[in-house]
């Protein structure tokens, strides 16, 4: 275990200087100290009581709060000498003389603002949406092509886009006016034969209650005379045939005595 701690404050004393060491050991007499006195047992470095864990803790906290002022004042040391160091090289760097950049051709090169203007070699460019909708350097007059191509390919598809909302509109339009007639026919049928129903519906109430019509009887036809002969009034008064009229059957003129045209009337 020493020598674990030997080689821990090596290292630290090789990267922190001697104030990382001195905190590194006062770290671990804290630690130490704290372990016997919690556990009350003997720590790796053998405490043999209680009141030497307390001395050991509390020259922990005192060695690593030096170890903390000797570090902050290595670490304010090199500071100093990093800042005087890092002016001298900027005023090293400021004397030198600054390469002028050499201007290339920005054609089809990315720009960042639309219809922004610059001039290479006497020909002006324009800064232009080009036809992957990415802004670029556009010579002039190639510029005002791309524009007018954008602005009437616009144009185009706005007027596609008013077609097409008018086309769909007429659609929708002609299919409502369509369903409306069916609905108007469907509604004038349904009418029609609720009439036809009421009109046979009353015509069978009225004949309902309507009398019974009287249906007079057929006309008897008079029977045929019958031939008839009678030998005296006697037996044509016993037949229930007297009197009888000329021309009635039955009617002879031998019982006609006074000749008045009715026989057997005495």
């Amino acid at each position: 275990m020493a020598a674990i701690v030997l080689i821990l404050v090596i290292i630290f004393a090789a990267s922190g200087g001697f104030g990382g060491a001195l905190i590194l050991l006062g770290i671990i007499a804290l630690i130490t100290g704290l372990y016997a006195l919690l556990s009350k047992r003997r720590s790796w470095v053998g405490i043999p009581h209680r009141k030497s864990a307390l001395i050991v803790a509390g020259s922990g906290i005192v060695v690593f709060i030096v170890g903390g002022i000797v570090a902050g004042a290595t670490a304010s040391t090199t500071g100093s000498q990093n800042k005087s160091a890092l002016v001298a090289t900027s005023a090293s760097a400021t004397a030198s003389p600054t390469p002028t950049a050499t201007a290339t051709d920005p054609a089809k090169t990315a720009c960042l603002t639309a219809n922004d203007t610059k001039t290479y070699n006497g020909d002006a460019f324009v800064c232009t949406i080009g036809t992957d909708q990415r802004l670029v350097w556009l010579p002039e007059a190639e510029s005002k092509t791309v524009i007018a191509k954008a602005a009437a390919d616009k144009v185009a598809a706005d007027k596609a886009a008013a077609d097409k909302v008018a086309a769909d509109k007429a659609a929708a339009d002609k299919v409502a006016a369509d369903k409306a007639a069916a609905d108007k026919v469907a509604s004038d049928q349904l009418a029609a034969q609720q009439a036809a129903a009421a009109q046979q519906a009353a015509a069978q109430q009225a004949a309902k209650n309507a009398p019974a019509a009287v249906v007079p009887a057929a006309p008897v036809a008079p029977a045929a005379p019958a031939a008839a002969y009678y030998a005296n009034c006697t037996e044509a008064k016993a037949a229930g045939a007297a009197p009888m009229y000329r021309g009635t059957p039955g009617y002879r003129s031998p019982l006609d005595r006074d000749g008045d045209g009715i026989a057997c009337d005495k």
